[in-house]
């Protein structure tokens, strides 16, 4: 099965990376959740939810140990050494599960042989290379990850009693500990005592495991002679011409390139390079290259001697590099190899038992590169142009930005977007919204504008395209502008590898009453630290009081809570001495400061513009005689100041006077009366008749000073009744003096609504709540500085749709099927029309089918339930596929026109069943 890992640079590791060998990973939580449309007996569309059905996959246990040995005599890889020596096997773990498993290791001795081996110790080969290295320890067992795996090395000592051409069998034999009956035992590996020359052969691969697509793979060869005489070369035909030396011959992987010269050495005889393109071998040169693998092109050291000519303990090396190719998927495997042919008895030939030796077999995987983009619809690497409307919206699509100039309060204002999966696996994604302003309610739906998507989306294939939509419904209270929600979307797989892409509403405009625009708080006109003469301030101001700065002719500039005066000043250096001085800037609080002030900060204005540059400062720095040293004030009122005048004066002193001369400029700031309070939201909702409704409204004041507030409404024209109350147990025709803290304080509002029995289907009444408030830090006086309004709207409905769920699994394993029922009913009194339920793929899940049935549809002989995979086009005949992230739709057509319309009706008692069946990944 395609392997599916995460690329972490080169990964040096033995357990290599997360897959889906055995398809969705442990743990795993598939979840879905069906929705509905249709339109109410009222004639007002209508939208409901089913409940969220969940299944958790559970663990599947499957392993591999290669190479294979199915039994003594067939043993799946052979070793030759002296008696007393000690050879190695080698063999390779792998967790084809979809979780994590522990898998205990043992050895096991033959019975159809001439020697049981000694001194058997299993070894963690950390970098695959074969061969037991300085800190690998011995291990009982192994934990691997899904789709991990180990190499393991297997020592052992050839009894020093053993004759020439006798042989030991040795198995290796892994347990699963998740599941004890999961067992591979077929490892058999055989070890033969000899006098004569043996030859050892390991491979190592840089790096091993996970690779990088681009990059190379370095592959070496090494060994030595650890037999009991001198190596023979055997005859090979080079160019043409017979040549006799010792053979180590390498497959090139299929699809890497070999594009520079091979290296190594021999402790003995003299190393050529040569190749082998299925027409015999040549000599390799830099003109042969690159040398593309196959399958069938190899590369070669020829180690070229005669005679017993490579001694004992003498060693050799061959290592070459391979290119992966840029463009090699995720999971893309590179497995490899090497032979070694000599001839150990001086017989003229290599085919004798030992005289062919196979390396261990290094792997490497492409690693996987998780990457998305997601951007405005249609362009999901962020390079939108033009516009497309949803709703009342145009939407303009500019680079990774998607805007609408203006919405209106109480709306619902659409953003579609596209995502492309950039890696190179599939992968699923989690997507997420922020920045959006506390009330509005944004829900990420998929791109029929109605599914709500509940999870991560996906799998997406590599290169692969996926629409959503951001639904945001504005607040009925909420004014003003720029809102920017940053979307993001993140890889599951690798959680770092993540994109945004930026919705902005550029202002919102009262809906309901009129359209407020406010500009921003700039910078106020030139001022200057005058004296009352109007002449400039000089060093022989000395009191904290006495003298202001003026502002367009008046002393005291009038702001907002929370808005900012700045303030122009100037420091001139008039020393007689004519030397240089630095001057310590600090701010002296006057009346009404603390309680209204909340910062002053000084900054260089050496363009002297008005504009804070650069960060703040506490000193001007050296200023030279003579000069001016030009810098601004800016002063920050809190946000929850009272109304009243802040009084502060500004000081400058000199850093060199012995006498710590300053001077000084008083300032004063009226802080404005802000009468802001709001009552949101707009309500609306339905009732049976007779029957009661409550509603509930935050009234929040905003203003700088306590509000005391009359509630009062105007609905009942139908002969409602309206009660209101703030406790929602004691209940009045109106409220009076409902008390509101200043600064975002809030008061709960509760309406009741009683309707009568006799009232119509259809009917509907708009109250509007009003809330008259008289902003005072004294005495209520009942003059309304502050007035505010939410409506509510309800109609007397007779139909209501009962939309429920069940899945028939509530864990499953993957290849398992689940049933998702969804059962739809008209549980009211009166006719439901437009009836579309939909139900998106649950994602880990292929689909397998879907079907529908409907019962109860009294008076509609021929009503037939359609299918549909976008909501539009509609079908007899359900789907047989369904992509990642797609939807399937069912309606039932009652006027026989083939769609789903207005015209279809789902009467009282009606029900729709539909089964839906998928298949765990």
């Amino acid at each position: 099965m395609k392997r599916i890992r995460r690329y972490v640079g080169f990964l040096l590791a033995v357990l290599m990376g997360l897959a889906l060998a055995a398809g969705t990973p442990a743990g795993t939580a598939i979840t879905n959740q069906a929705t509905a449309t249709y339109i109410d007996s009222a004639g007002q569309p209508r939208t409901t939810t089913s409940n969220l059905v969940t299944t958790i996959v559970q663990q599947v246990y499957s392993f591999t140990i290669t190479p294979d040995g199915n039994n003594e005599n067939n043993p799946g890889q052979v070793r030759s050494g002296l008696p007393g020596s000690q050879v190695l096997f080698n063999y390779r773990v792998r967790n084809n599960g979809n979780g994590t498993d522990t898998i205990s290791l043992a050895t096991v001795q033959g019975t159809s042989d001439n020697f049981d081996l000694q001194n058997v110790r299993i070894y963690l080969d950390a970098n695959c290379n074969g061969n037991v290295d300085a800190g690998e320890g011995q291990v009982t067992q192994v934990t691997l990850p899904a789709d991990g795996e180990a190499c393991l090395v297997v020592t052992a000592v050839i009894p020093s009693g053993a004759t020439s051409g006798q042989h030991g069998n040795l198995n290796l034999v892994g347990t699963s500990q998740g599941n004890a009956s999961v067992v591979d035992n077929n490892n058999w590996a055989q070890a033969r005592a000899t006098a004569q020359a043996a030859l050892t052969a390991f491979k190592a691969a840089t790096p091993s495991g996970s690779v990088a697509p681009g990059t190379p793979i370095t592959y070496t060869i090494s060994g030595a002679n650890t037999g009991g005489s001198g190596a023979y070369g055997y005859p090979v035909t080079v160019d043409g011409t017979s040549r006799t030396g010792i053979l180590i011959e390498d497959v090139i992987p299929n699809g890497l390139q070999v594009a520079a010269m091979p290296t190594g050495s021999a402790g003995a005889g003299t190393v050529r390079f040569v190749y082998n393109t299925g027409s015999g071998w040549s000599t390799l040169t830099s003109s042969n290259l690159p040398l593309t693998g196959n399958g069938t092109v190899r590369i070669g050291m020829l180690i070229e001697g005669s005679g017993p000519f490579f001694p004992q303990g003498a060693q050799y090396t061959f290592s070459f590099n391979a290119q992966v190719p840029s463009g090699a998927p995720a999971g893309t495997s590179y497995s490899n190899f090497a032979v070694v042919r000599f001839d150990a008895n001086g017989d003229g030939d290599a085919d004798d038992t030992g005289e062919t030796v196979t390396t261990n077999t290094t792997t490497n995987t492409v690693g996987a590169a998780y990457a998305v983009q997601v951007g405005p619809y249609g362009y999901p690497l962020g390079n939108g142009t033009g516009t497309y409307t949803v709703g009342a919206y145009t939407i303009t699509r500019n680079a990774d930005q998607q805007m609408v100039s203006a919405v209106y309060s109480g709306t619902t204002v659409v953003f579609r977007h596209t995502l492309r999966n950039t890696g190179n696996t599939a992968d699923s994604f989690t997507l997420s919204p922020s920045g959006q302003p506390s009330g509005w309610a944004c829900q990420l739906v998929a791109d029929d504008l109605a599914t709500p998507i509940s999870g991560p989306v996906g799998p997406v294939a590599a290169g692969g395209d996926l629409n959503f939509a951001l639904r945001c419904q504005v607040p009925a209270g909420y004014t003003g502008g720029p809102v920017n929600i940053v979307l993001t979307a993140t890889s599951q797989a690798n959680p770092s590898a993540r994109d945004n892409t930026t919705d902005t509403v550029t202002t919102v405009a009262d809906g309901y009453r009129f359209d407020l625009f406010g500009g921003v708080d700039g910078y106020p006109p030139y001022t200057q630290v005058r004296t009352p003469n109007g002449t400039l301030l000089t060093s022989d101001d000395t009191t904290t009081t006495n003298r202001s700065i003026y502002q367009s002719g008046t002393t005291h500039p009038e702001r907002d809570p929370g808005q900012s005066v700045t303030y122009r000043l100037r420091v001139q250096n008039l020393n007689p001495n004519g030397l240089a001085d630095n001057y310590t800037l600090n701010l002296i609080p006057q009346t009404g400061y603390a309680q209204r002030v909340a910062s002053v900060l000084f900054y260089a204005d050496p363009d002297d513009d008005g504009i804070p540059n650069g960060a703040p400062i506490s000193n001007t720095g050296l200023v030279a005689h003579n000069a001016i040293f030009n810098l601004v004030a800016v002063v920050t009122l809190r946000n929850d100041a009272p109304p009243g005048p802040a009084g502060f004066t500004f000081e400058a002193k000199s850093g060199t006077s012995s006498a710590e001369a300053s001077d000084y400029a008083y300032a004063e700031v009226l802080v404005n009366l802000v009468a802001q309070v709001t009552l949101d939201p707009d309500r609306s909702g339905t009732v049976t008749s007779p029957g009661t409704l409550v509603y509930t409204h935050t009234l929040t004041n905003s203003s700088n000073a306590p509000a005391y507030c009359d509630i009062s409404g105007n609905g009942g024209a139908h002969g409602w009744t309206y009660q209101y109350s703030t406790n929602g147990n004691n209940w009045y025709g109106a409220l009076a003096d409902v008390y509101v803290a200043p600064n975002g304080g809030t008061a709960t509002i509760y309406v009741r609504l009683q309707v009568p029995a006799g009232e119509p289907v259809g009917r509907s009444d708009v109250n509007t709540v009003t809330a008259n408030c008289d902003l005072t830090t004294g005495t209520p006086d009942n003059t309304y500085e502050a007035t505010d309004t939410a409506t509510e709207t309800t109609t007397i409905v007779g139909g209501e749709l009962r939309l429920q769920k069940t899945v028939d699994r509530t864990t499953a394993y993957p290849g398992d099927v689940l049933t998702y029922t969804i059962t739809a009913e008209n549980i009211g009194t009166g006719n439901l029309t437009e009836v579309k339920i939909s139900d998106p793929l649950p994602n880990h899940t292929t689909f397998v089918s879907v079907s529908a049935t409907a019962t109860g549809f009294t008076g509609f002989a021929g009503a037939t339930v359609l299918y549909s995979t976008d909501g539009t086009t509609w079908s007899s005949t359900p789907p047989t596929s369904l992509p990642a992230g797609g939807v399937v739709y069912v309606g039932v057509d009652t006027n026989g026109d083939g769609n789903i319309t207005s015209a279809d009706v789902m009467p009282p008692a009606a029900k729709v069943t539909i089964t839906l069946t998928v298949r765990v990944q």
